[in-house]
């Protein structure tokens, strides 16, 4: 099966395309034709999370994977940047298709893809697979993306720092002044995070915002399924089936958030 992924994708153009996305992300990032695959976050001045998206190198320019529903606004100071270099951003949503499989389901006519998301590093982004129409094809929703250990709108948009829902690995402070590192660098000096994003399969418990596990405090995301949803807890909680206050709950950890 196939999901198809309608989240914004923006192309950008011009040889300083890496160096103005990096200079607003938590790290730099080295983009060419061999290493053609990369993530940024980029956070607001508060150091939460905007936008994470991946990015990827390609002939006509640097391709940028939004987690978000909608463009987000850092764009347009990054098109302010390119111009001065007769450089730009475009919306590329359109002109390449953008999925989300199991890696072992991933097309062999596929673009370029990005493995070893989500939960237990399953799955994968597949742009432009070719030869497709005999295989299932759906729409994401943010249900799915819940159940794959994917970032929705409500992990995102200044809702959460990236240490909670895990992006802790792209934050790198000493990639200059990107917008957040003071707060960043204070969390790093003073306390250092010891959070972690889970995924709760709540085995139909519902209408709770946190819950306690195994003694840890676990804060849950708004946004869920049916049957799971993603909550903040301490880094110390092992995966497993717990008992808690409300039921019988079942966490795995999301290393890297697709």
């Amino acid at each position: 099966m196939l999901i198809r992924d309608p989240r914004p994708i923006s192309l950008l153009t011009g040889d300083t395309a890496v160096e103005a996305i990096s200079k607003i992300s938590t790290n730099r990032i080295v983009l060419n034709s061999e290493n053609n695959t990369d993530r940024i976050v980029v956070c607001n001045s508060n150091g939460r999370v905007v936008d994470a998206p991946y990015v990827v190198w390609d002939e006509n320019g640097v391709i940028l994977l939004h987690c978000t529903t909608k463009i987000p606004e850092y764009l347009s100071s990054v098109a302010r940047t390119l111009s001065k270099n007769s450089s730009h951003v475009m919306n590329a949503t359109g002109a390449i298709e953008r999925f989300v499989c199991q890696e072992k389901y991933l097309p062999h006519n596929t673009g370029m893809s990005v493995s070893g998301l989500g939960i237990s590093s399953l799955y994968s982004i597949a742009l432009n697979p070719l030869d497709y129409e005999n295989i299932h094809v759906v729409d994401l929703s943010a249900e799915l993306l819940i159940e794959f250990g994917g970032l929705t709108d409500s992990h995102l948009n200044g809702n959460h720092l990236p240490h909670h829902i895990g992006l802790l690995e792209y934050v790198r402070l000493d990639n200059g002044c990107y917008p957040g590192q003071e707060i960043h660098a204070r969390m790093d000096s003073r306390n250092p995070s010891s959070k972690k994003l889970i995924r709760i399969n709540l085995h139909g418990i519902r209408d709770i915002n946190s819950l306690t596990i195994q003694g840890h405090n676990c804060r849950l995301i708004p946004e869920r399924s049916d049957n799971y949803a993603h909550g903040i807890t301490h880094q110390d909680l092992d995966d497993g089936e717990y008992e808690t206050e409300f039921g019988i709950v079942h966490t795995t950890t999301v290393n890297t958030a697709l």
